[in-house]
């Protein structure tokens, strides 16, 4: 908490009184109060009078000031929780609802009202939300049962390609820090290929997934069959899943593992992307209804559904959570679903704004290939003109992780000795 706010509530709690100070004595009466260290906030001047605030523990702190100045302040307004109670002492059942709201605001801050992620790429946060619901973390319970090392633990197992997780609890809220890799790992039960597909065998080979010219090869395990420069085919092995056994006469047994290491190819993909000229704009007329739905537990206590007349209409959905504060979320939601109506017009892109459209898609492709781990080396492309479209085609380079697992054939590592005799190691 910080000091501005706990000054507010030191404020509330212990009530503030606004004062008038008037009479030729008035400054002398401002200084001694300095002097005497009576904190006086908010000092303004009004004529001949000054107005000023203090708390209401320093007030009674003034007669020493009044009698050296003569100087009587005038209370102009009472402030603050004491005035407050004062004021609706009689009130007996606006102070029972004042005392059941603060144990309830009390009794929700010992739950869990809101999971949020940070960091998330690859998977969605609907998909981290639904596997905490199945192990168990959810909205609604108790903070002591969410043990966020047991959290951070239970991601890195599930979900292999996230390299670092942190769980922290402030307030209401559980805020789940994430860092995503795509690289596979050996020891998970989970092991995923460069174009993120998982493989479930114990054995195979890595292939090339693409054309292309290999860029960088590093080998864990198995035997690299190419080095970078080399162009390889789609299909080609890469890093063969065989080991080679060799004693003092050679090749004496061949064993089947799981090939494992670091290979990004250099790939050329040609680009096509189109987008017509002729289509159809929307125009809003203007109208527009709207509905509510208020929940509250994970139930709705209200709604309120304005209908959809409109042949034609846009769906604008906002969900707000309440909040008291920065971080104490409660479980109250409020829906708000606005319907617009708009009707559709034939219209016609000029060249200038069919090519930028063209290029908007090619920006959204190219970001995508990003976040699958994707490096852009260089692009040539160019736009051409039909009579009813733009068409934007061209080459693009990647350096990307384009390999993927293959199953290992039996006769690949089945060894044929010398006398004939054929050995299995697995």
């Amino acid at each position: 908490m910080n000091s501005k706010t706990t000054k507010s509530l030191t404020r509330f709690f212990g009530g503030t009184v606004k004062i008038c100070i008037s009479g030729s004595n008035a400054e002398r009466f401002i200084n001694l109060c300095q002097f005497q260290e009576i904190p006086l906030k908010e000092i303004k001047k009004d004529g001949s009078r000054y107005q000023a605030e203090l708390l209401a523990k320093d007030y009674f702190r003034l007669r020493p000031v009044i009698k050296k100045t003569g100087v009587c302040p005038r209370i102009t307004k009472r402030e603050g929780l004491p005035f407050f109670l004062k004021r609706n002492r009689r009130r007996k059942v606006l102070l029972f609802c004042a005392i059941l709201f603060a144990g309830m605001i009390y009794y929700l801050s010992g739950f869990l009202w809101r999971i949020e992620f940070d960091g998330c790429y690859y998977h969605t946060k609907e998909q981290l939300r639904s596997f905490l619901q199945e192990e168990g973390i959810a909205s609604g319970i108790r903070k002591d049962a969410a043990d966020c090392t047991a959290i951070e633990e239970c991601i890195r197992s599930r979900f292999t390609d996230i390299g670092w997780v942190s769980a922290e609890l402030t307030g209401t809220v559980m805020k789940i820090h994430i860092k995503e890799t795509r690289m596979p790992s050996l020891d998970a039960e989970r092991v995923v290929d460069g174009m993120g597909n998982a493989w479930e065998e114990e054995t195979g080979h890595i292939v090339a997934a693409r054309d292309g010219v290999v860029a960088e090869l590093t080998v864990k395990s198995g035997t690299a069959l190419v080095r970078p420069g080399d162009v390889v085919k789609k299909g080609d092995i890469l890093i063969s899943g065989v080991l080679d056994v060799i004693g003092d006469d050679g090749i004496v047994a061949k064993h089947a593992v799981l090939a494992a290491g670091n290979v990004r190819l250099k790939c050329v993909e040609d680009y096509r992307g189109s987008v017509p000229l002729n289509y159809q704009e929307k125009i809003y007329t203007g109208r527009s209804k709207t509905g509510f739905v208020l929940e509250i537990f994970g139930k709705k206590i209200f709604s309120y559904s304005s209908g959809n007349l409109y042949q034609n209409c846009d769906i604008i959905t906002e969900i707000g959570q309440y909040c008291i504060g920065k971080n104490f979320y409660l479980p109250l939601l409020c829906e708000r679903r606005t319907v617009r109506e708009y009707t559709l017009a034939d219209a016609v892109r000029t060249k200038e704004e069919a090519e930028l459209c063209a290029r908007q898609l090619l920006v959204r492709y190219l970001e995508e290939k990003k976040l699958c781990g994707a490096v852009i080396l260089d692009k040539e492309l160019a736009a051409r003109f039909t009579k009813t479209k733009c068409i934007l085609e061209g080459r693009l380079i990647f350096n990307e992780s384009a390999w993927e697992y293959r199953r290992i054939k039996p006769e690949e590592w089945r060894f044929q000795s010398e006398d004939g005799n054929s050995t299995e190691n697995n």
